[in-house]
């Protein structure tokens, strides 16, 4: 786990910030984009789940367009309906709910056909199709159908200043009128039947509800707290502050085994007994009747149907629900995933942040889908996620950006000072140079130019610079190219390290190799027609191996990577010796007893060295 640093609160920062966007632009929800996103989810979530078949009551008769081929277009004729009608009632259902607004027509009340259907109507217990009207009617008043007690919240109920009723004559036989009404969002699918609404300044049921309290007995619905309710006989149904139920479909097969033909009935070809003490619901699937809707199952699902399947929820218990307090926990929970996100891009390395995350909003994923279809309790499985994602997102655009800087700032520093595989180690791996200091052992390398001094006497100075340019640039390049570090450049000398920033086995042998190739290029150099006139001198050259303190020294930008310790400072003392004993190379006692006897090592005797209160012995390498 990495430490907060600097960098890593940026990162914290910006995460914060995306962090605060998103949960802000989810409460604010411009446009409903939010909420209509979430909608769409738990469509699709009902859809991909539907709900169980289970044994029902209920039974469709449905004028489709054979039933039109068969008795005339539509609208029929109210002889043609009380036909059907009385056809429903010789089976004698328990109740049977019209799905059809039959408004007043402009004849009189006292018109035969009227007449003929409402006494059909008088036949069996009906429930009559009202509809809501957003414009002020002079209907005639309705008395309330429901009660209320306790403390009964409901903000969001739908509420017109007008309603469309049936034929006076025919509300004079029926049981009970119920709001066929759907409400739905513009280019939106229908979620919902309506529980309660208000219409024409009273509170009315809707179709589904009143089809079932007429085949529960005809008791008074009690609108009640605690828990809001509304209870229809003794079945009791969750009551959402907007008195809207949401919409849980079966499968297209359950549908269609519900139904029965309208001509059918009429011609006699369906034994009556398939209604007998159900509930039936007639309505229409012919287009001519414009009662088709958009579902997120059919996008051209009959409104029978759909009260059908409502009345089937009720009685089954089976109804979605949410919270008014939902989208806040989800809120919060996106939160706090966008927090655990956020510290594992700061505090993980990418892989395993990148699967921490993974995991945690999957299981958020599927314990939101799990309560929407199984427990019914619909939990968004996407707005959370997203906004979780947002901030992980910037979050980790703001790590690649420091990543990137840093990436740059080390490549800068030691491209030329380390192999390309090493850079890339410490680019891929920052952590392991410890820049704040550390003590390893080391293996300090130091060369300098006999005579160079004396030789920027005799040479012009774009010669020498010339001249130093090659020099170094091979010196360095086999430093490189051995596994070293080219620490710093000091005129002609170069100072190296090797087992620096990071591990390199063997680096005593390697620095002693290095050595080699060193003496070889730079003899090969003075060799050069273009460099023999300025009588370049010899490459001398120190190593010593021991314990040393690296790390960063400097302010600002002017910061160096270097060493110090004993093994550093012998190692330029033996580069001097050199001068004395007439060699190229001097390894101190440390690289001596690295080395193990692996390079074959010539004596030099012991020497005095500056700083060292005892006499050491040397060793050159034989070539």
């Amino acid at each position: 786990m990495r430490p907060m640093g600097a960098s890593a609160r940026l990162v914290a920062w910006v995460g914060s910030l995306c962090l605060v966007i998103a949960v802000a632009g989810t409460l604010i929800d411009p446009g409903n984009i939010v909420r209509n996103l979430r909608e769409s989810v738990f469509d699709r979530l009902l859809v991909w789940s539907p709900r169980p078949h289970t044994p029902s009551p209920v039974v469709v008769v449905d004028i489709g367009r054979d039933a039109l081929a068969a008795n005339g277009p539509w609208p029929w004729p109210r002889d043609r309906l009380a036909d059907l009608i009385n056809k429903i009632a010789d089976a004698k259902p328990a109740v049977l709910a019209v799905n059809i607004l039959l408004s007043q027509r402009e004849s009189s009340e006292d018109d035969l056909p009227d007449k003929r259907l409402a006494e059909a109507i008088a036949r069996v217990p009906t429930v009559l199709a009202l509809v809501l009207d957003p414009a002020p009617n002079s209907e005639p008043s309705v008395s309330a159908t429901v009660a209320i007690t306790g403390d009964v919240k409901m903000p969001g109920l739908l509420v017109t200043p007008g309603i469309v009723l049936p034929a006076a004559a025919l509300i004079a036989k029926a049981k009970e009128l119920g709001i066929i009404s759907l409400p739905a969002d513009e280019g939106r699918p229908v979620r919902s039947v309506v529980l309660l609404a208000a219409g024409a300044d009273t509170l009315l049921a809707g179709f589904a509800v009143e089809t079932l309290r007429v085949a529960a007995g005809g008791s008074t619905l009690v609108a009640s707290t605690p828990p809001q309710v509304l209870r229809i006989g003794n079945r009791s149904v969750p009551l959402p502050p907007d008195g809207l139920m949401r919409l849980h479909f079966t499968a297209q097969s359950d549908r269609s085994s519900r139904t029965l033909p309208a001509e059918a009935l009429l011609s006699d070809n369906i034994d009556p007994a398939r209604l007998t003490g159900k509930i039936v619901v007639l309505g229409a699937s012919a287009p001519e009747a414009g009662g088709l809707r958009l579902t997120a199952v059919d996008p051209f699902m009959p409104s029978v149907e759909i009260e059908a399947e409502a009345i089937e929820q009720m009685l089954a218990g089976h109804i979605p629900q949410r919270a008014s307090s939902m989208q806040w926990k989800e809120t919060v929970t996106g939160a706090v995933l966008g927090v655990l996100g956020i510290l594992a891009v700061i505090f993980l390395a990418p892989g395993r942040a990148a699967i921490a995350i993974l995991a945690l909003l999957l299981a958020w994923a599927m314990v939101a889908i799990g309560l929407s279809t199984k427990a019914l309790w619909l939990t968004d499985p996407v707005i959370p996620v997203a906004v979780a994602l947002f901030a992980i997102q910037g979050a980790g655009l703001a790590q690649f950006g420091v990543t990137y800087r840093q990436r740059l700032a080390i490549e800068r520093r030691f491209a030329f000072h380390l192999p390309p595989e090493m850079v890339r180690r410490i680019v891929e791996n920052p952590g392991e140079i410890r820049f704040a200091g550390e003590k390893r052992i080391i293996t300090a390398l130091f060369t300098d130019i006999e005579g160079f001094t004396a030789l920027t006497e005799r040479v012009g100075p774009e010669a020498i610079i010339s001249l130093l340019d090659r020099y170094v640039d091979t010196v360095a390049g086999i430093i490189v190219e051995n596994g070293g570090m080219v620490d710093k450049i000091v005129g002609d000398a170069v100072h190296a390290f090797f087992n620096a920033p990071l591990d390199l086995p063997d680096h005593p042998d390697r620095a002693v190799a290095c050595a080699r190739a060193i003496i070889e290029a730079t003899e090969e150099l003075r060799r050069d027609r273009k460099i023999t006139a300025t009588q370049l001198g010899r490459t001398r050259i120190g190593i010593e191996t021991g314990l040393a303190v690296l790390g960063d020294v400097g302010r600002g930008a002017k910061r160096d990577y270097t060493a110090y310790g004993h093994a550093v400072n012998l190692a330029s003392r033996l580069e001097g010796a050199n001068k004395r004993l007439g060699s190229s190379i001097l390894l101190g006692p440390g690289t001596v007893a690295a080395l193990a006897g692996r390079i074959p090592l010539r004596c030099l005797g012991k020497i005095a060295i500056s700083g060292i209160d005892e006499e050491i012995e040397v060793f050159e390498p034989e070539f």
